[in-house]
């Protein structure tokens, strides 16, 4: 028996583990066992602190599947199978990942008879959807997340004014025919749909891909460890000097305000803390385009000494 694959994609910061998360609570009460493998750019692991420790776990760190990385995908998909038996791979790639070469990366011969992909699912940002103020590139890597998913989950909803979905619905059945669209908000979707998909043509998916149309993004990501607890206001200030190169930014921190670790998220100019209970240490890592490191890192050193 094949153990199923299902691919989360969608741009950084649209929900992508918040909705791992459910699925994985929900494969749990169903009695079935699961593995994750969790592709970040960055050299440190934020997302994984998520995991259940009882969830096998392989990691991609500082770099893309669709880069350097994809043969490793490859060895990982092959090292949990034979590890493990499950009945379940859950593959969380970055937010640059173009979805072909993740696909690609599971079809690999040593590969083709223990795995089989069930399900590709995009989740897309309503407000970044919407307004669209982004690059010619990460515009086209957003609509090939689209349009090569079998699910597509309009996350966010709570971003937009009521009314806006139906249009913004509208442009992603026009990139993409045959998906399944879901409009959510924190991802909240039935995870017996995902279970039950199955993922539509993919080798000949891969075969129609034009060459002429794969860019890369140009994204930058580095990592920052605090060394004192910061002021949330004036971080949050900050933060938005660098908004229009700024993609995400996530990691651990104290805040001077009040005690305790606090698991930090940002994307698309919104802040989101909360608090956490880890022994994980407080570093950051921000992803983007063209980034400043010497005024970020000058940002954040003057806020953790005022």
């Amino acid at each position: 028996m094949k153990t199923d694959i299902f691919i989360l994609s969608g741009f950084l910061g649209s929900g992508k583990s918040t909705l791992l998360a459910k699925l994985l609570e929900f494969e749990k009460q169903q009695g079935r066992h699961v593995g994750v493998i969790m592709n970040e750019m960055g050299q440190v692991s934020i997302d994984s602190e998520a995991i259940p420790s009882d969830v096998p776990l392989k990691e991609l760190l500082n770099g893309c599947i669709c880069c350097h990385l994809q043969g490793d995908l490859s060895l990982q998909l092959k090292a949990l199978t034979e590890e493990y038996e499950l009945d379940a791979i859950y593959i969380e790639s970055t937010g640059a990942a173009h979805l072909i070469e993740v696909v690609d990366a599971c079809t690999h011969p040593l590969l083709i008879n223990t795995i089989e992909i069930k399900g590709i699912i995009t989740l897309v940002n309503a407000q970044q959807w919407r307004d669209g103020r982004m690059s010619i590139k990460l515009k086209k890597l957003l609509q090939e997340q689209i349009k090569y998913a079998n699910i597509i989950i309009l996350n966010k909803l709570d971003t937009i004014e009521e009314g806006e979905a139906d249009s913004l619905l509208t442009r992603i059945r026009e990139i993409n025919q045959n998906g399944h669209i879901f409009p959510s908000t924190y991802a909240s979707i039935d995870p017996k749909i995902i279970l039950s998909s199955q993922a539509i043509s993919i080798e000949n998916r891969s075969a129609e891909q034009n060459k002429e149309d794969h860019v890369h993004l140009h994204l930058e990501t580095f990592s920052y460890t605090l060394s004192a607890p910061i002021d949330r206001i004036e971080f949050e200030k900050g933060l938005n000097t660098f908004s229009g190169q700024l993609y995400r930014v996530k990691g651990f921190l104290k805040l001077t305000e009040t005690p305790g670790l606090f698991l930090f998220n940002y994307s698309y100019g919104l802040p989101m803390f909360e608090r956490c209970k880890t022994n994980a240490p407080t570093t950051l890592v921000f992803i983007g385009e063209n980034l400043d490191r010497p005024k970020i890192e000058a940002m954040l050193l003057k806020i953790q000494s005022s």
